[in-house]
């Protein structure tokens, strides 16, 4: 029987669910020092004192580290990233990203100075006798007003931080000049944080007689972050270790190296001891790589048949004081997505970053493929109803069909497979859509407004679209079992389990004898990492290889064991075989009798990108007379390609859809525009979606195999969010449609949707 495609419970739960996983916050050695950060209070001002003189003698402290102290080590900062050449337009504008503040603060929550005690409470009390002083500054944290207000920077004639662009301009405007319709809207796309069950944390360790650190620490990518930390640090090759441990979540947020983690190793060799550094979540709020945040300029050009003609999109997205490691990549890096899954033979893409006096951007579920699909879906929904055309209809007239596939976009991606209208009409079928009418009479009869919402998405997974970049698998096989080391990194998803499923089909053993290694850069040669839903179709197809190539150097011993040539020799269902006789040996009976020690290892790219789509379809209930919404259904049909595991797939889906709904309904990070204090830095304030708060998620599967990749998998970790923005915000339109609201920007709270109300009640006042 086939392994992959079964839906088999996670390895990993058991441990998990009595309690005995090991995150960074159980990491407690003996000797463990302890290390708090002092961060600024104000959002921008320059430093006139920081006196921590007296600190040093209080009880219990071990060290104080600041920004002289890291100079003295050598330890520089995080260098603003680059841009690709063929997109950039300029220079990029961005001071390099420090550790601690020195002479200015440049956004509330910016670490100034790091104290390290025997205990956090000795720790704590010393940070209360440090002496800060800061002269307030002009302060920034509108987005929409970065164009004209203050300079973040004193070095910067403003706040632009870098431009790209992508598409064609002059043929898009030309499209657009000569369309019979021409919509343009302004969509607002909220800021919000990843707010992971476990926050963010670290164990530092430094081994003298080695002249070696290690970091142990939750993690999706711990090669890129160990390369992130030995360049910060100034560290050669092999001087930094980097283990990850379970993590608790990290939807992009665990993908590099961090500012804190040198101090937390720094402090390691000053105290000779191990020091461990766990956020509060009030810090966490403050500290963590925040983000979407854009605004979004779009026209969209309409035939008189309906038939899209050109799409321009200019994308202003709040950056940050600071530009991290993917701050800059995930507001333009999955961009090309917006063309969706339509024929749109001309677009224009431009994108600015603007420096903010608030915490960095980074990447989040999804780095830039949510907001393109909520763009284009959004604009097909309120063109539709401003020409007149069912909303369905419209995008059956433009949506590709699965003989024009493969497909090359304006912007440069290339579809290689799927079958758009087919989703389409699934979803359709399974969602009821034709019975919509009578559950909106149903409830309007209660007063209520119903509404329902349609997404039709796509996203790349496993880029970049031209050059995906490679993966490490490696197998060793023994009598005692299967060892794999993958250079992916869990975070939930349920590598353990995956991996071994394709293991166990490659090389036709029993999963309980197969083992994973990962997140561990002493174990594990090289890696990329686990980001942007490439794990399976990357990682997966370099172990399927490398299953492959352990094989073929047991086929040789095989022969020798049967006697026969090894051309000769077949494989199947983990049995060597001669045809045509009666001669076999399993895999296992051959590792045992002849005591073999079997390696084989790969570092190998995909051959390109693959591109999960689907339908997804949200129905709402509105409280017209207090805004109050209610997620009655929500259906995804997803076209995933090969699945590995239903069940992890459908677990992933349903994560997904909750961080979408979640954005599209409630969370939202809010900074005072004249302080640049933070409003929303408690869950009494950060609104998260609940169990409560989402119905039954029903998925279903409709895979179309790419043939980018050895499986044929397509990325499922960010399909779900990617979907249920548009989805969302379509069918909150749709609900409020009989009151004359054609869009609520996101968050679409309680409190917006009753404004919205209230806006129309005045309008349709002043038109009679």
């Amino acid at each position: 029987m086939s392994v992959i495609g079964r839906a088999l419970p996670r390895f990993e739960d058991d441990t998990l669910l009595r309690g005995a996983g090991r995150y960074a916050g159980d990491l407690a050695p003996e000797g463990m020092a302890h290390l708090v950060f002092l961060r600024s209070p104000v959002a921008a001002g320059r430093i006139m004192r920081l006196d921590a003189s007296g600190v040093a003698a209080m009880p219990g402290v071990l060290a104080v580290i600041d920004a002289a102290t890291l100079a003295g080590a050598g330890i520089a900062a995080l260098p603003a990233p680059a841009l690709p050449a063929h997109l950039a337009r300029g220079p990029v504008h961005a001071p390099t990203f420090p550790v601690l503040a020195q002479d200015a603060v440049h956004h509330v929550g910016q670490p100034i100075l790091a104290i390290v005690a025997e205990t956090a409470a000795a720790a704590q009390d010393a940070l209360e006798a440090v002496i800060l002083d800061i002269e307030d500054r002009p302060v920034m944290a509108d987005l929409a007003q970065a164009g004209d207000g203050p300079a973040v920077w004193d070095s910067a004639t403003g706040n632009r931080i870098f431009r790209v662009e992508m598409g064609d301009a002059a043929a898009t405007e030309a499209a657009l000049s000569g369309a019979a319709h021409r919509i343009t809207r302004r969509l607002s796309i909220s800021r919000v944080t990843a707010a992971p069950m476990e926050p963010r944390g670290a164990l530092g360790e430094w081994d003298e007689s080695s002249g070696r650190y290690t970091l142990s620490l939750g993690t999706q990518a711990a090669h890129r972050l160990g390369d992130g930390m030995r360049a910060l640090m100034g560290l050669p090759e092999g001087a930094l270790r980097v283990r990850s441990v379970l993590c608790g979540g990290s939807f992009g947020m665990r993908n590099g190296a961090m500012p804190e983690f040198a101090p937390v190793l720094l402090a390691a060799r000053l105290t000779g001891r191990p020091v461990r550094w766990v956020e509060t979540r009030s810090e966490a709020f403050l500290a963590d790589p925040q983000a979407r945040d854009q605004i979004v300029e779009a026209t969209l050009g309409l035939d008189a048949a309906g038939r899209f003609v050109g799409l321009s999109v200019a994308v202003t997205a709040g950056i940050g004081a600071f530009a991290g490691p993917s701050s800059l990549m995930s507001s333009f890096n999955n961009l090309p997505s917006v063309a969706g899954v339509y024929r749109l033979p001309a677009i224009h893409a431009t994108v600015e970053g603007v420096h903010l006096n608030t915490q960095t951007v980074a990447a989040y579920r999804g780095a830039g493929r949510p907001e393109a699909a909520y763009v284009i879906e959004r604009m097909i929904d309120i063109a539709a109803r401003e020409i007149g055309i069912d909303r369905v209809d419209l995008r059956r007239r433009n949506m590709l069909r699965a003989e024009e596939l493969p497909h090359r976009t304006a912007l440069g991606y290339t579809y290689d497979s799927g079958d758009f209208p087919a989703v389409l009409d699934r979803a359709l079928a399974a969602g009821d859509w034709a019975g919509f009418a009578a559950r909106r009479a149903e409830a309007a009869a209660r007063g209520r407004l119903r509404g329902i919402g349609l997404a039709c998405t796509i996203e790349i997974a496993g880029g970049p679209a031209m050059t995906p970049m490679p993966e490490y698998a490696a197998v060793t096989l023994t009598a005692e079992g299967c060892t794999l080391r993958l250079g992916t990194g869990d975070a939930g998803q349920g590598h353990g389990t995956a991996f071994a499923q394709i293991a166990a089909e490659a090389l036709g053993i029993g999963m309980d004898h197969i083992r994973l290694i990962a997140g561990d850069t002493d174990l594990v040669a090289r890696a990329t990492g686990t980001f942007g839903s490439r794990s399976i179709g990357a990682a997966g197809s370099a172990l399927w290889h490398a299953c492959g190539d352990a094989i073929d150097q047991l086929r040789v011993h095989a022969a020798r064991h049967l006697e026969a040539a090894a051309l000769d020799i077949t494989f199947a269902d983990g049995t060597f075989r001669v045809p045509g006789t009666n001669r076999a040996v399993t895999l296992e009976a051959l590792l045992t009798a002849e005591d073999l020690t079997i390696e084989a290892e790969r570092w190998e790219a995909t051959k390109g990108p693959s591109y999960p789509n689907g339908a997804h379809i949200a129905e709402v209930e509105i409280d017209p007379e207090t805004g109050a919404l209610i997620l009655s259904r929500y259906l995804a049909v997803e076209d995933i390609g090969r699945v590995i595991n239903p069940l992890l797939a459908h677990g992933q889906l349903h994560g997904g859809v909750a961080q979408g709904a979640g954005q599209a309904l409630m969370e939202a990070i809010v900074f005072d525009p004249g302080s640049g204090q933070l409003l929303s830095g408690s869950f009494m304030d950060y609104a998260m979606p609940r169990a409560s708060d989402l119905p039954f998620i029903d998925v279903a599967a409709m895979p179309a195999p790419t043939t980018s990749n050895a499986l044929g998998t397509k990325g499922a970790g960010e399909a779900g969010t990617v979907g249920a923005l548009p989805a969302l915000a379509s069918a909150i339109a749709d609900a409020l449609a009989p009151l004359g609201i054609g869009h609520v920007d996101m968050p679409a709270t309680p409190a917006a949707i009753w404004q919205a109300i209230r806006d129309a009640e005045v309008t349709s006042s002043a038109a009679c």
